[in-house]
């Protein structure tokens, strides 16, 4: 009767995947939090040194994946490049949007940098042509020989910034595939030299497989909110085949500096990345395809998060599809090599097979990644490698594998007859073993290793319920009413054999 469920071992993986303390293990008292890293690169093209502010996905260390990167400009420490690590986080945690790789590019001139044209007072304005020359022939290479990344790029546009980010759409199409900012047109200059330069690109670019998104507060100035609602009907008429447009008109945040719309621009630019809430995995390659046909939609290689790939697994194995839900696991082992969840998922469903060797693997690995706040790891180890060491069942049950019953039954006598084996007998090991038997439908094989249990437990009314479900299984009601009366009486609050005998005796 008592059998090993998936309902348990699906909640005990969803507490540990809550309530691991990843983070906080890799620190000590004292030390700073780190959020990111600190480059210098130097710029021949502007001759100066150039800061960068660069964030790595939190799994990054632990995979050989490769990452979108997004390139946020205008910025300095506090100024959107926190605000970008914790919606990139958040996002990427819960699967929302893919990992990404941020790179903050520093302002060291912006007003010269980031508009294209000459603005009013500020001599020195107008080198946007330049500026993107340095991204792209400086920036950006070292970027990509410096971190696994791929071809994917993002453009993340705030202030001036969003001036620079349409300029380079519409002069180097191909250099970012997804352009983020707030409303272009807020400098009055520039958006009369770059409207006009828009609607010409627009209408003569028949294919862009681009994205833009302009966030604007509904309390801009009216001509500037003008500019960005014509783009919206110029791009009704005139979009090309491939681009998707968002213009988000929101209402004012109240911050003296509108806030970038980075969590809803990301998750515009990355629909369906997390799968649909009836989304159901017939088998373990059904989540690989869904992320295979993300790959070619995104344009880039997409690669399932780690805690989809868990839940679906979960979800093959609360189904019962135990050697889907494996292969999905195993797939997670490739893409994730230190995942703890699927090292400790697989040791579970392992264990439940009656693969201890597997299982007791399983369990090592995990300990060599993570051996504090692991106590059930341990206890379940300890548990396996007793099992292989010193178990009667376990050598019952390799014997009937290999060789048949017989040589399982054979093996059992020999096992009892040397008093010095040092092997133990278990009423549980053996009951595991007969369903493990019972759900293969080895039937037969089953029944002996029930009904040599109860020999060795008579007084057992799991035994015995457990032997009358395989008797029933086999078609022999007769023996299975006897024992589940066996079973009642040496346990009257045995529920199960109570409503077992109703059905049976209806027959």
């Amino acid at each position: 009767m008592k059998k090993i469920t998936t309902r348990g071992l699906t909640l005990i993986t969803m507490l540990l995947l809550m309530s691991t303390p990843w983070v906080c293990l890799a620190q000590t008292d004292g030390e700073d939090i780190v959020i990111g890293q600190y480059r210098v690169v130097h710029s021949d093209i502007l001759d100066e040194d150039r800061p960068l502010y660069i964030h790595l996905p939190e799994e990054y260390e632990d995979t050989q994946l490769r990452y979108p990167v997004l390139y946020l400009l205008w910025v300095d420490l506090y100024n959107y490049f926190t605000d970008a690590t914790m919606v990139t986080e958040k996002l990427g945690r819960t699967g929302e949007i893919p990992p990404v790789i941020i790179v903050g590019v520093a302002n060291t001139n912006r007003y010269r940098d980031l508009l294209p044209v000459r603005t009013g007072p500020r001599r020195e304005s107008g080198g946007a042509d330049t500026f993107l020359q340095c991204l792209e022939q400086e920036i950006i290479p070292f970027i990509d020989r410096t971190y696994r990344t791929n071809d994917f790029r993002i453009l993340a546009g705030p202030q001036a910034a969003a001036v620079f980010s349409l300029h380079a759409l519409i002069s180097r199409p191909e250099l970012f595939q997804a352009i983020i900012c707030e409303n272009p047109f807020m400098n009055p200059e520039n958006a009369k030299v770059l409207f006009p330069r828009a609607e010409t690109f627009f209408k003569e670019t028949a294919t862009l497989p681009n994205y833009l998104y302009i966030g604007c507060e509904t309390n801009e100035r009216p001509a500037d909110l003008d500019y960005a609602r014509r783009l919206a009907a110029l791009l009704q008429d005139h979009k090309p085949a491939g681009f998707r447009f968002t213009l988000d008109l929101q209402e004012p945040s109240g911050y003296f500096i509108a806030p970038l719309p980075l969590r809803d621009s990301l998750r515009a630019l990355f629909p369906g990345h997390k799968p649909p809430d009836d989304f159901q995995a017939a088998l373990a390659a059904d989540v690989q395809e869904y992320y295979e046909r993300l790959s070619v939609e995104y344009g880039f290689t997409v690669n399932p998060p780690e805690h989809i790939l868990a839940f679906e697994g979960d979800k093959l194995g609360q189904r019962r599809l135990v050697r889907e839900a494996m292969a999905l696991f195993e797939y997670q082992l490739t893409l994730y090599p230190r995942s703890l969840n699927a090292l400790w998922r697989l040791g579970e469903l392992c264990r439940g097979l009656g693969e201890f060797e597997k299982a007791r693997d399983y369990y090592k690995q995990f300990l060599a990644i993570r051996d504090t706040d692991a106590a059930m790891i341990r206890q379940r180890l300890g548990q396996v490698e007793r099992i292989i060491d010193a178990s009667a069942a376990y050598r019952v049950e390799r014997a009937i594998r290999n060789d048949g019953l017989a040589a399982g039954l054979n093996t059992f006598r020999e096992i009892r007859a040397d008093t010095d084996s040092g092997l133990y007998i278990d009423e549980a090991e053996f009951n595991a073993l007969g369903y493990r038997l019972l759900a293969e439908d080895r039937t037969a094989n089953a029944l002996a290793i029930f009904q040599l249990n109860t020999e060795l437990h008579p007084a057992s009314a799991n035994a015995h319920d457990s032997l009358a479900e395989a008797y029933m299984k086999s078609g022999d009601n007769e023996n299975a009413v006897a024992h589940y009366r066996k079973s009642l009486a040496l346990n009257p609050e045995n529920a199960n054999a109570r409503e077992m005998l109703k059905k049976l005796e209806k027959k």
